[in-house]
């Protein structure tokens, strides 16, 4: 017997035992989507058709209705979902684009051991291969063809080039089972989803909204930053409605792609979530992130469909360091140690309450502790060497709403002990100059001044 098939059976005999139903271990497919707020998908109440492909595919998933980032900026979540580890606790820390993977073990690598094909295909330069979150595949596709219009020096690749290329890795696979990481950069802005998006939802918003002036910078409050502008527009709700197209647009590769990988026939896991949230005027910020780790864009979409696990709604705390226990368990394939996440399936599967437990969305300067409805949010203002802090309570139906409340004693001893135990990010290895100029234009390194 082949080590391969060896593996397979292995697998199969585990699968059996974990799951009581399969005969083969499944394909897994993990989906990733940028910036993709869960409050503009109709699966999580939204009343514009966007999503028609997810909300199909929802009403045979479990979908929790509170799902928490990682971080609010992508290299950080992605790094947590492919190790298990919070942003504090992994090499790539809370650095997008210039620190990489070092030494944790991964989900693609622990699956490649254990006899699956593994792929990864990806639409955002700050998940390029140098930053480590390669580890473990076998085929890691990185490569950005387009350019983005407002940000000529920075270049990804849109939900559908991305999905013929996973079509066509999956075109070839045979045996073996396969796990397929596939990233869209859809909707991240600036919005501008092509033909026949570009033409929906034209009701979508009454335009009386106060005008947003750009801002000239990437980020900050009260205006739309530079990277967003598009033709001038100053009304927040043509910007809302664009995004929805962009939304839709991304919505339509996803069902192709889930088409193709239940073709094969086998069994299958399917994880769905995105890397973070947008903001849309909360604390008035508009059409960006990564500057706060607060519930608007700390909350994500998270479905997820397995042999045996009964669809549903969920409404407890889950997080992004729970994909990766989750996913080995319902593989059959045994975990690493010291992960952070909750394997969710035992739970699923039997109905129990999913414990209540301190869960971190990190973005560097702030820290956001969650447990139930509460959280902490402590950050250190720019140029300012004193934290700050406050608690607050918060809801997501419908829509994003906190308020501030008084102290949280736990939380806050929750949030000093991780930033205590919070470890150095390991620096990418060398950084060439088209990497600086890709990462001087996302706003991750100040433009070099002159001697």
């Amino acid at each position: 017997m082949s080590l391969c098939r060896a593996a397979r059976s292995l697998l199969a005999g585990l699968m059996i035992g974990s799951l009581g139903c399969a005969a083969e271990p499944p394909d897994l497919l993990l989906v990733v989507t940028d910036t993709l707020r869960a409050d503009r998908l109709g699966c999580y109440g939204y009343a514009a058709r966007t999503s028609p492909e997810l909300d199909a595919f929802a009403t045979g998933a479990v979908l929790f209705e509170r799902a928490l980032a990682a971080s609010s900026l992508t290299a950080p979540s992605h790094a947590s979902i492919m190790t298990s580890r919070f942003v504090g606790q992994h090499a790539i820390g809370s650095h997008n684009g210039t620190s990489r993977l070092d030494g944790e073990p991964t989900l693609a690598g622990t699956l490649a051991a254990a006899g699956y094909d593994t792929a990864g295909f990806v639409g955002n330069f700050v998940l390029r291969r140098s930053t480590g979150l390669d580890t473990g595949f076998a085929r890691y596709d990185d490569e950005l063809p387009d350019v983005e219009p407002n940000r000529p020096t920075y270049s990804e690749r849109k939900a559908a080039e991305t999905t013929d290329r996973a079509l066509a890795w999956l075109a070839g696979r045979a045996e073996a089972p396969i796990f397929l990481f596939v990233h869209y950069q859809d909707p991240h802005g600036p919005y501008l989803a092509p033909p026949p998006y570009d033409g929906r939802f034209p009701d979508l918003a009454p335009e009386d909204g106060e005008p947003l002036p750009p801002l000239g910078a990437q980020e900050g409050p009260g205006g739309v930053p530079a990277y967003q502008v598009v033709d001038g527009d100053q009304r927040p709700e043509a910007y809302q409605r664009r995004y929805a197209q962009e939304v839709a647009y991304f919505d339509e590769s996803f069902g192709r792609l889930l088409r193709a990988v239940r073709a094969r026939g086998r069994p299958l896991v399917v994880a769905f979530t995105a890397d973070h949230a947008e903001s849309f005027g909360e604390a008035g910020y508009w059409f960006q992130h990564g500057h706060a780790a607060t519930p608007e864009l700390g909350r994500v979409p998270l479905l997820l469909e397995a042999p045996g696990l009964p669809p549903g709604r969920r409404d407890e705390l889950v997080h992004h360091v729970d994909l990766m226990p989750t996913l080995l368990e319902l593989a059959g394939v045994p975990a690493p140690e010291d992960l952070r996440g909750l394997a969710l399936g035992p739970y699923l599967r039997s109905g129990e309450a999913l414990p209540e437990r301190p869960l971190f969305c990190d973005v560097g300067n702030e820290l956001v502790v969650y447990s139930g409805d509460r959280f902490y949010r402590r950050w250190r203002p720019k140029g300012r060497p004193e934290a700050r802090s406050f608690a607050g309570t918060f809801r997501w139906s419908p829509g994003v709403h906190w308020a501030r409340i008084g102290d949280e004693p736990a939380l806050r001893q929750a949030a000093l002990r991780y930033e205590e135990e919070r470890r150095e990010p390991r620096p990418v290895e060398a950084l060439t100059e088209t990497d600086r100029e890709h990462l001087r234009a996302l706003g991750y390194l100040e433009a070099e001044k002159p001697e």
